[in-house]
């Protein structure tokens, strides 16, 4: 995998040395005017430096960290005073582990739910920005699967990953819908055993497991994360549903870390999130751009790139969407997949921050409709939280 982690303090000091170099091969013939500019930049390339803010930021080796693709390659991170290391943790397992040891500062692509599950266990952790608000996370079949609507999974299996985005969000499409359905050894929710319409979900390991399951009839239908519609279609199966659909906005990867660590290091993450929503204005009209990032960033063809990057059903976005949060939360309660005890789960959201950051631009750029456009949607996305 091609790891692309810039530092702003090496970038700021290569820049003077540029200028340092440029001036004396300008022999005789240098003006003073000259002079004195590349000493007012030697100036303010060293206290910016001396300014940079460091944080660790963990994700996963697929489906594109793109605000930081994007907020490295067009100098943002640099411009704001952020210098981001990346560090690349496979699943949500080994991301907690290394953010509970101090290892990383901040996770960003490892779901809502398996975060919640973690808060509803004992982890101090706190939800501060967003990643994705929905995922392209397909459920799949054969050609020959009939799918009109969810009446048509009555009845049925569904091949899934335990705790991923796909499998709680689809568990909340049913239960609002009133289906009845079956996890683990004895769990049923809203029937019972003989129930005709159950929907039985069967858990495998890894999302090339499912796909797998599907080609050999061990289940009806099939949900993965993000990245596998490619692999999907050389297997001949076929997209059958979109989660996002049915249930618009609900949560997929946020932005977290530790309460202390975001309690006590306000200003790295004001400017990382400063940094990360001027990407994501960037973004808007550069999506061609952004898959190429993806590619030449990560361990990806063009063609997969293109095929979550540029999809309908991927939605990046840097708001902290709280309320949405919340409403999982309470759902995955409903359907037992958490137990909330005594925990306010507003004591591990924040949207002050992100906030701070989007007003902080609003005047710096007063002519970006972008800016005013996320406030208006922060305002009644995070109705929650806001003081």
């Amino acid at each position: 995998m091609k790891k692309k982690v810039i530092s702003a303090l090496l970038c700021a000091a290569l820049a003077t040395a540029f200028c340092t170099g440029c001036g004396s091969s300008g022999g005789q013939g240098e003006s003073q005017t000259a002079k004195e500019n590349v000493e007012t930049a030697q100036v303010k390339t060293q206290g910016a430096s001396e300014d940079v803010l460091k944080v660790r930021v963990g994700a996963q080796p697929t489906s594109g960290q793109v605000f930081q693709f994007v907020a490295d390659d067009q100098g943002f991170n640099e411009e704001e005073g952020v210098e981001v290391e990346m560090v690349w943790l496979s699943n949500l397992s080994d991301a907690a582990a290394a953010l509970m040891a101090d290892q990383v500062d901040v996770l960003s692509t490892y779901g809502t739910g398996g975060p919640l599950i973690q808060v509803a266990n004992g982890q101090d952790f706190n939800l501060f920005g967003g990643y994705m608000i929905i995922g392209e996370t397909p459920v799949f079949a054969k050609p020959e699967t009939v799918f009109e609507d969810l009446d048509s999974l009555k009845g049925k299996t569904i091949g899934i990953t335990r705790g991923g985005t796909p499998d709680i969000v689809l568990k909340g499409i049913l239960y609002d819908a009133g289906i009845p359905f079956k996890y683990g050894d004895d769990t049923y929710i809203g029937g019972e055993k003989d129930d005709p319409d159950l929907v039985t979900f069967l858990e495998y390991k890894k999302n090339t497991d499912v796909l797998q399951a599907i080609t050999k009839d061990e289940v009806d239908f099939g949900a993965t994360a993000t990245g596998y519609e490619i692999q999907a279609a050389d297997l001949g199966l076929e997209v059958k549903m979109w989660p996002d659909e049915y249930w618009p906005n609900h949560s997929c990867c946020r932005m977290f870390g530790m309460n202390d660590y975001v309690q006590n290091n306000e200003e790295v993450l004001y400017r990382l999130l400063r940094s990360y929503l001027r990407a994501e204005e960037y973004m808007q009209d550069n999506m061609e751009y952004v898959s190429d990032l993806c590619v030449e960033n990560l361990d990806l063809t063009k063609e997969t790139a293109d095929s979550f990057v540029l999809s309908e059903h991927m939605k990046y976005d840097t708001d902290p969407f709280t309320d949405s949060v919340t409403t999982m939360w309470n759902k995955m309660a409903d359907y037992g997949y958490l137990t909330k005890g005594d925990i306010d789960i507003n004591d591990h959201l924040n949207s002050s921050i992100y906030r701070k950051a989007l007003e902080s631009l609003i005047k710096d750029y007063p002519d970006s409709e972008f800016f005013q456009d996320k406030m208006e949607q922060f305002a009644g996305n995070n109705t929650g939280t806001l003081e």
